[in-house]
């Protein structure tokens, strides 16, 4: 079966970490607005990466877990990635708290079963994924 990466955050550094890390492997590209991830999945592909983009907010438990199935769709999920992220000089703290913070949070608690006890789920620094239950 595909092994899928979902890279949460279409930017410059989602991008660079899904190039390094899905060879070979479907992406699932997110991002809050989906001009951004429909523009990075176009120069994923034009790269040769398998890519689909899909629109997520991070800060909602319900589109998470939408990306989640969504990756699932398409193979084995064997990574997720949380690569969004907000500056200081562009958001409130609130909004800095929602998506580097929680958003983290929420990618590791919806972290696919066969990911449990590994580490595949990645924020700003690298963290495991354990069954939050």
């Amino acid at each position: 079966m595909t092994e899928v990466i979902a890279v949460i955050g279409a930017g410059s550094t989602g991008q660079a970490i899904a190039r390094r890390v899905s060879a070979g492997k479907h992406v699932v590209l997110a991002d809050l607005h989906d001009e951004n991830a429909d523009a990075a999945a176009e120069v994923m592909r034009n790269a040769g990466f398998e890519v689909t983009p899909a629109v997520t907010d991070v800060s909602s438990r319900e589109s998470v877990h939408a990306l989640v199935e969504t990756a699932a769709s398409f193979g084995d999920i064997t990574g997720v990635i949380h690569a969004a992220g907000v500056s200081p000089s562009r958001a409130s703290p609130a909004t800095i708290l929602l998506v580097d913070l929680y958003g983290t949070a929420l990618a590791r608690r919806t972290c696919p079963r066969p990911l449990l006890g590994r580490a595949h789920v990645r924020g700003s620094r690298r963290r495991q994924c354990r069954d939050g239950s």
